[in-house]
This record gives structure tokens, C-alpha cells and sequence, in this order.
């Protein structure tokens, strides 16, 4: 790829390539070793692919010309491991001399955002709930609230989302939610239920586990300043969390206590 053109398609790949990495949840410092293999297949004197948790910057400078540079703002970022083994096996093939820069980029285009329908995630979610209650120590009356806490839970994210809340907002309304409906089953449907058991087993959906530990496999890396960021990022999701339980215990509570629920 001797021709200026071609590396200008060239940087293009590594920048979506980078893109659909980080919003699927990928390292930074992965993401940033996927473009560094793309952009050596040019025979550029400089390449230099920074990735941080909302940007991508992507330089590349050939001998005696202006460096050529592409910056991706990255909005959106969840966890699709699927997505990142796709981009993963795509540079593999395209740095193997399988695919050529315009087929590799057909193909990252055609890497979809969303794996599964919403029915088969709010089904997943109900069953994270209902595997953690009993993993906690709870008995088929935990379950049973588990399953009610976990439909909740997966109908207030649904509506959550199609209301297009943020994270921080939609992590609060969710553990409202849970709280709330956690709260009322004890105290008028199932009474024999554990309370603590079924709270934490409604939020564990909700806890940041993978910003946590991509932040130390970046921290790591060497990567201080994104792995400072996704700490940032797991410790306000956490805080969401317990801004809400204690919102919904509050509300219910003082709801019970009036006599109006």
C-alpha cells in the first residue's frame, strides 16, 4: 500500500476497527494493538493509534508528506464480546493478506451492534437474578421473589432504554425500581423472604464488574489515564446503585410506614 489513497482507506479500517472494539467493551490497550497490526501493512514512516475510553485518534504520516489523522468520538460503549472477536479475526485475516482493505472494511461494516433481541436480554436478566438468589443461599421462596424482581428489572431497563436515559440515570431508575417492588413483596406477598438476599440479587445485573476489570488490565498495561477513567467510570455506576436502593427503601418505607401502600 504504497499510494497515499490507499493509506487514507487504510486509516479509515483501523479507525472502525478501533471504534466497534471500544464500543463493544474491549481494552484500550487492545484496541490499540488491533490498529497498530492494520496500519503496519502501509509502509508509512509513523503510525501512532491512540485509544482512550471516549475517543479514538488514529495518525499516520508516509516519508516527506503531511501526517494524515482520523478521530472517532465514541458515545456509546456496552459489552459484546462477539463484536470484538469479529473485528478480532477480520485484522488476522487482512494482516495474513486473506482480505484485502476494501474487503476488510465490507466486513467490519456488516459487524452488527446488537447480538441478541431484546426478549432474549430480558430473559438473561431475569435469569441472572433468579442464578444469584440461589447462589446467595436462597430457598424457592427467594426464587420466587427473584423472578418478580428480575421481570421488573427487565421491564424498567427496557422502558429505560426506550426513553433514551444515560447510564448514571438509568442505573438509579432501575435500582428504585428494584428496591421498591423488593420492599413490597416482603411486606404484603412474601413475607418469609430475605430482604438483603433479594436486593443484592436485583443489582447484581446492574454492577459495573467489566468497567472494573478492563480498569486494571489497563492500569496494568501502562494505560493510567484510561484505566483512571473506567475506574471513575465503575465508581459512579456503584454510586448510582446505591443512590437508588436507598431512594426506593426511603420511598417505600415512608409509603408503608403513612399507610398509603
Amino acid at each position: 500500500m504504497k499510494e497515499k489513497t490507499d493509506n487514507k482507506f487504510l486509516i479509515k479500517l483501523a479507525a472502525l476497527a478501533g471504534e466497534i472494539m471500544l464500543k463493544s467493551g474491549a481494552e484500550t490497550y487492545r484496541v490499540e494493538d488491533t490498529m497498530t497490526h492494520i496500519l503496519r501493512k502501509s509502509d508509512a514512516e509513523h503510525v501512532d493509534p491512540v485509544a482512550f475510553n471516549t475517543a479514538i485518534l488514529v495518525t499516520i504520516q508516509e516519508k516527506d508528506q503531511e501526517p494524515i489523522s482520523v478521530i472517532r468520538r465514541v458515545k456509546s460503549r456496552g459489552t459484546n464480546l462477539r463484536n470484538i472477536v469479529q473485528v478480532n479475526d477480520i485484522s488476522r485475516r487482512f494482516c495474513k493478506d486473506e482480505l484485502t482493505v476494501q474487503q476488510a472494511y465490507e466486513e467490519l461494516k456488516q459487524v452488527k451492534g446488537k447480538q441478541y433481541s431484546r426478549l432474549v436480554y430480558n430473559l438473561g436478566t431475569v435469569g441472572v437474578v433468579l442464578g444469584f438468589a440461589l447462589f446467595f443461599g436462597g430457598k424457592s421462596v427467594e426464587a420466587g421473589a427473584a423472578l418478580i424482581v428480575g421481570s421488573v428489572l427487565a421491564a424498567l431497563v427496557t422502558v429505560g432504554k426506550k426513553l433514551r436515559f444515560n447510564d448514571f440515570f438509568l442505573d438509579i431508575f432501575c435500582s428504585i425500581g428494584i428496591a421498591f417492588v423488593s420492599i413490597s413483596l416482603k411486606q404484603y406477598l412474601i413475607k418469609d423472604m430475605n430482604l438483603d438476599t433479594i436486593i443484592i440479587s436485583g443489582i447484581m445485573p446492574l454492577v459495573p464488574g467489566v468497567a472494573i476489570t478492563n480498569a486494571v488490565r489497563d492500569t496494568l498495561q501502562g494505560d493510567y489515564l484510561s484505566g483512571a477513567a473506567r475506574i471513575l467510570e465503575a465508581f459512579l455506576k456503584a454510586a448510582a446503585i446505591a443512590i437508588g436502593v436507598g431512594i426506593g427503601m426511603g420511598a417505600a418505607t415512608g409509603l408503608i410506614g403513612k399507610g398509603i401502600l
